[in-house]
């Protein structure tokens, strides 16, 4: 006996409300949402209400989460829940919740009413929802729990989302090294603030002309030998002010990734991403009487008297 969507609501509900888990649904929340850790929460815009946080709380403690004997929450339900199944049925479900995997996946072609395809590099997965079909787009990332319910198909898990950017060739190339655990997932979410002025705070360059951020950029770029990114002055305006033009936000930085090819973290990306960010806000634009949009955020600080 498969699952099925609707059974997998049923399982996830009897996690979220059965009395047997009760205390250790409630410690481990805390866990999932940090509630003992320091620092103010402000989640990203279409992830902080309450029923979005919690349909990524249940998917997590009923399909990723494991109790002290081993067994996922989820597998404690569908004993419960599946009493009149044959054994055969019961092993088979317990199988597919035990292969349940997180994973943040391209979406490479939606099927109207029945599901999408996902690509994890060299993995493809076929996840059958009519949900995901009428929200996600192709080349969306989507960040889910998924398991496999036979013949090459999958189930989507409660609290699944769509990363919040597209992701460029680049990193969708080597996509398995920038895999991300839920919790840390949530804590992305919750751009939680730390108060404490211990941590060294990441500074992002801000040079004071477009020739001194462009030879910053050069100067890193050697070192590395990233010489796609070491280009003249002339070059990088030209790729700036026809990126200025482009309708999509995200073009610049698409670009960059591209150029960059293999990278060795996220905070290795990040700051390539600055640098070529410092060359942007440096550049002078034509519709803005030839200001950079440092110099514009300069005047602006002198007006105000910031």
């Amino acid at each position: 006996m498969p699952l099925t969507n609707s059974m997998m609501e049923q399982i996830a509900s009897w996690c979220a409300t059965s009395e047997v888990l009760a205390d250790i649904r409630s410690k481990v929340r805390s866990d999932f949402f940090g509630y003992d850790e320091p620092g103010s929460v402000k989640y990203m815009a279409q992830t902080g209400e309450l029923n979005a946080r919690e349909r990524r709380f249940a998917g997590w403690f009923g399909f990723n989460f494991r109790l002290p004997d081993g067994r996922h929450p989820a597998e404690l339900a569908a004993l419960d829940l599946v009493k009149g199944a044959g054994i055969t049925e019961l092993v088979s479900v317990t199988k597919s919740i035990q292969d349940t995997r997180f994973i943040m996946a391209i979406v490479t072609m939606v099927m109207a009413g029945k599901g999408v395809y996902l690509q994890l590099q060299d993995e493809e997965f076929e996840v059958a929802s009519s949900v995901l079909s009428q929200t996600l787009r192709k080349d969306d990332a989507l960040c889910a729990h998924i398991l496999p319910v036979g013949h090459g198909k999958w189930l989507v898990c409660p609290g699944w989302l769509v990363w919040p950017t597209r992701l460029g060739p680049g990193i969708r190339s080597q996509l398995k090294r920038f895999q991300i655990d839920p919790i840390k997932l949530e804590r992305f979410l919750q751009q939680r603030k730390d108060p404490s002025e211990d941590r060294p705070k990441i500074e992002l360059p801000r040079d004071s002309s477009l020739k001194a951020a462009v030879a910053r950029m050069t100067k890193a770029a050697k070192a590395e030998g990233r010489q796609s990114l070491i280009m003249t002055t002339a070059q990088w305006k030209k790729l700036v002010l026809f990126n200025m033009k482009s309708s999509q936000i995200n073009d610049f930085s698409k670009e960059i990734i591209n150029r960059l090819g293999s990278v060795n973290s996220i905070d290795d990306m990040n700051k390539w991403l600055g640098l070529a960010m410092n060359i942007w806000n440096n550049t002078p634009q034509p519709d803005r009487d030839g200001k950079s949009p440092f110099e514009i955020s300069q005047e602006y600080d002198i007006q105000s008297g910031s």
